[in-house]
């Protein structure tokens, strides 16, 4: 049993298909493995039913709340920020809500908390395009080239314990903004353990994570924190 609170952040966008039983499956892994925990549904202005469901949910499951925001925020970084800035527990895991990973695998992260200050999941056969593999490919060079750090996968489910997050740098509003913390928390000795889980293909929806203006954002925010970073103190 985690004796530290943990906070899952699901956000959402039109995913009226799969929000329902993220949230559920989720809330069931939470609620057998962690004392204090909370799942926090994230609408982020979504026109279909995700609203909707969200709220459902939050009636029928202890520890389930919702945020509604009234108009999309502008993709993943504005969403990572908010998750971010507003956490309140120990840890913060966020959790695709598409099903391209299953919520059940949560249980997995589980046994590494304990001793480990960050617990990060590779894609096992991932089902993405060869365009956004290849993203994810260079990203993870120009990582380690930059930044002398390397992880399995950048983008894909991770807790974090807060502890190593420090609220006041984070800005900008790009997806890079969860590499940033990484980084951050590796030089400051942060403890990481890295698991491969299975990947699933979205069945519903849309992706809207590799468009070029996320693209632009994240290589702009990269080399502003290399320039930081590289710059003598005071």
């Amino acid at each position: 049993m985690i004796e530290e609170s943990v906070q899952a952040f699901i956000p959402a966008f039109n995913e009226e298909a799969t929000i329902g039983t993220v949230i559920e499956r989720t809330h069931e892994v939470l609620s057998r493995h962690c004392r204090s925990f909370e799942v926090l549904a994230f609408d982020d202005g979504s026109t279909d039913a995700t609203p909707a469901i969200c709220d459902e949910a939050a009636k029928k499951l202890k520890n389930v709340r919702v945020v509604h925001q009234a108009n999309n925020g502008g993709g993943w970084g504005p969403v990572v920020r908010y998750a971010f800035l507003n956490c309140k527990h120990d840890w913060l895991v966020i959790v695709d809500s598409d099903m391209q990973f299953d919520p059940c695998d949560l249980e997995k992260f589980m046994p590494y908390l304990p001793d480990h200050d960050i617990v990060i999941s590779g894609r096992k056969d991932r089902q993405d395009s060869s365009m956004r593999k290849l993203i994810t490919f260079m990203d993870k060079l120009l990582l380690k080239l930059l930044f002398g750090v390397s992880f399995y996968d950048l983008h894909w489910i991770k807790f974090i314990r807060m502890g190593f997050v420090d609220k006041a740098l984070i800005s900008g509003d790009s997806p890079f903004i969860e590499t940033d913390v990484l980084i951050r928390a590796k030089r400051r000795g942060a403890r990481v353990k890295e698991i491969w889980l299975p990947h699933y293909p979205r069945l519903h929806g849309t992706a809207t994570g590799a468009s070029f203006r996320n693209i632009y954002r994240s290589m702009r925010d990269m080399l502003g924190l290399y320039i930081r970073l590289k710059r003598p103190a005071g």
